[in-house]
């Protein structure tokens, strides 16, 4: 991918780093602005994450469900070329006139897990207010892996990738196909989704 001039603000440098415990590490981008509106809607319920393995979608996490269930949410993962430089692209590209980003998390990177000789990964979680319906957004997210540099067909299981794009919820929906089911069926058991998701461990 092509160096972009202002990587340096999407650098290392530009985040408050905190370590939660051997590789795995959050990243706040510093100053962060907050909407207090915003941020009520995405407030945890309490007893979480202890009892999160038996919600049903992910939506059930926070206190203003109802309200939430309006949008989709998204888990962003990579761990090739530069990838919080690829996530911010990204975040960039989504946004049109049919979809627009209304809350990103914070970053957090940790070990791969399935094939662990590869880079870390990082990881975020952003929801999406989209007028699309799920088979045209699915297709979208699969033109947005590409754009990035992912391979269409991975060489193994669990190999490197530029940007895997999991569409964790929909509108509250469940779907069940053969190449898509919302909610994602591992998104409960996954540190990568639930750290960022819910801001805690």
């Amino acid at each position: 991918m092509e160096t972009r001039k202002d990587d340096s603000y999407f650098s290392l440098y530009a985040y408050k780093m905190t370590l939660l415990k051997e590789r795995h590490w959050l990243f706040e981008k510093k100053p962060l602005r907050k909407n207090p509106k915003i941020a009520k809607l995405f407030m945890p319920k309490n007893r979480l994450p202890k009892f999160i393995a038996t919600l049903a979608n992910p939506y059930d996490s926070f206190l203003c469900a109802s309200k939430l269930k309006n949008y989709c949410i998204l888990g962003l993962g990579g761990n090739q070329g530069n990838v919080l430089v690829t996530f911010w692209q990204f975040f960039k590209r989504i946004q049109n006139k049919k979809n627009v980003i209304i809350h990103q998390s914070l970053f957090y990177k940790n070990p791969a897990f399935g094939y662990k000789a590869q880079a870390d990964f990082y990881n975020a979680i952003v929801w999406v207010k989209t007028q699309q319906g799920y088979g045209d957004f699915f297709s979208y997210m699969m033109y947005l892996e590409r754009l990035f540099g992912r391979e269409r067909k991975r060489i193994f299981k669990n190999a490197p990738r530029s940007l895997d794009i999991d569409i964790l919820g929909f509108k509250n929906k469940k779907i069940t196909l053969k190449h898509l089911q919302i909610p994602h069926k591992e998104w409960a058991n996954r540190e990568s989704v639930k750290i960022p998701l819910l801001g805690r461990q």
